[in-house]
C-alpha cells in the first residue's frame, strides 16, 4: 500500500499526517512542496482517502470509498490538474460553485486537490485566496507545488506547508552503481528524484533518448561545433510518440549536471564523461548552465517545444559569436 511507501521514503511527512488524522487536528489547507518526482499527488490522494474511510488514521486504500477517491469517482472530491495547462480564474469559480452545493456523500467531507498550483494565473490565485480566506470546517484544500516561491505569500500563510525532501544523490550513486553502468548510475542518481522510481526511469524511452541526445549533442558541441545544431534539429526532437517535453527536461538536467561538475573539477571515473569535463572550460560551463536553466524554466511553463528547441540552439550558438 502507498502509506507503507510513504512511511519508508518520507517518514517525516508520514508522521505529520498520521498524527493529524489520529488527533483530529487537520489543517483546512495543505501545501505539499517537492520536486517533480516527489509523491505529492499520491500523498494527497491518501489524505483524501483517509478523510472518507472508516479506518482510523490513514485510509485502508481498499474499501469502496478509498477506491472511488483513487479513481476520481468520489462525488465530494475535485482534482484540478494545472501541471500541463495553467488553471484559470474560471476554473476556481467553478470549483467554488461546486463546493457551495450540499454534500452528496455521507461522510460530509469535501476535498479539492490543485496540482501545479504555482502555474495558475494571477487572477486564479487571487480567486483561490478568497476561497481559502473563508474556510469551511468540512472542506480540505491540498495544493501541490514544485516551487513555493511562485505562490502568493498570502496563500502560503493560509496553508500548512509539508515538504518532500530530495534523496541524497551521492549516497544513491554509491548504492546503485553496481546495478547500472557507471554513467547511467551517475545520471539517474543525480537527475532522478526518488530512488524507487529510478528503474522505471532508466527503462523509459524518454530517458534512453535523452541520454543519446545529451551524449551526441555535447560531444559535437565541444568537438565539432557546427554539427551540434544540425544534429539537434534533425534527430534530437523529431516527431515521436515519446514525451518530448520530458526528453528535453532530462537533457537539460544532464547538461546542467555536466556543467556544474566542470566548474568544480569533478571526475566520476567514467571515460566519456570525464573526457567531456576535460574539454569544457569555465566560460563554456557557465554559459551552458545559464542557457540550460533558462530553457528548463520555460519548458516547465509549457512553451511550444519546437520554438523552445530553436531558442536553445540560438542561445547556445550565441556564445560562440
Amino acid at each position: 500500500m502507498f502509506q507503507e511507501v510513504l512511511k519508508a521514503e518520507h517518514p517525516q511527512v508520514y508522521t505529520i499526517l498520521k498524527n493529524a488524522l489520529l488527533n483530529d487536528r487537520l489543517a483546512h489547507a495543505y501545501m505539499f512542496v517537492g520536486d517533480k518526482g516527489a509523491p505529492k499527488k499520491e500523498t494527497a490522494y491518501l489524505l483524501a482517502q483517509s478523510l472518507v474511510c472508516d479506518e482510523e488514521g490513514f485510509g485502508c486504500e481498499q474499501c469502496d470509498a478509498c477506491l472511488r477517491v483513487q479513481h476520481n469517482n468520489y462525488a465530494d472530491m475535485v482534482y484540478l490538474d494545472g501541471s500541463e495547462i495553467s488553471i484559470k480564474k474560471e476554473d476556481i469559480i467553478r470549483l467554488k460553485s461546486e463546493f457551495s452545493k450540499t454534500n452528496v456523500e455521507q461522510k460530509g467531507k469535501k476535498i479539492y486537490i490543485i496540482d501545479g498550483a504555482e502555474y495558475a494565473t494571477i487572477s486564479a490565485l487571487n480567486s483561490l485566496l478568497t476561497f481559502l480566506e473563508e474556510p469551511d470546517s468540512q472542506t480540505i484544500a491540498i495544493l501541490l507545488v514544485e516551487n513555493s516561491d511562485r505562490i502568493l505569500d498570502t496563500i502560503k500563510s493560509r496553508c500548512q506547508m509539508i515538504t518532500f525532501h530530495k534523496m541524497n544523490k551521492e549516497e544513491c550513486f554509491i548504492r546503485i552503481k553496481e546495478e547500472y553502468d557507471i554513467l547511467d548510475a551517475y545520471l539517474l542518481s543525480h537527475i532522478g528524484l526518488h530512488q524507487d522510481k529510478l528503474k522505471a526511469m532508466e527503462e523509459s524511452e524518454e530517458y534512453q533518448h535523452a541520454r543519446y541526445v545529451f551524449k551526441t549533442y555535447i560531444e559535437k558541441y565541444l568537438k565539432h561545433y557546427l554539427d551540434a545544431s544540425v544534429f539537434l534539429q534533425k534527430d534530437g526532437f523529431a516527431k515521436s510518440k515519446r514525451d518530448q517535453k520530458l526528453v528535453l527536461h532530462y537533457v537539460l538536467d544532464m547538461m546542467n549536471l555536466l556543467a556544474k561538475d566542470a566548474l568544480i573539477h569533478k571526475r566520476i571515473k567514467e571515460a566519456w564523461y570525464d573526457e567531456m569535463l576535460e574539454l569544457m572550460d569555465e566560460h563554456t560551463a557557465e554559459h551552458i548552465l545559464v542557457v540550460a536553466n533558462r530553457i528548463k524554466d520555460k519548458n516547465i511553463k509549457s512553451v511550444n517545444l519546437n520554438l523552445l528547441v530553436d531558442q536553445f540552439i540560438y542561445e547556445m550558438e550565441e556564445y560562440d559569436e
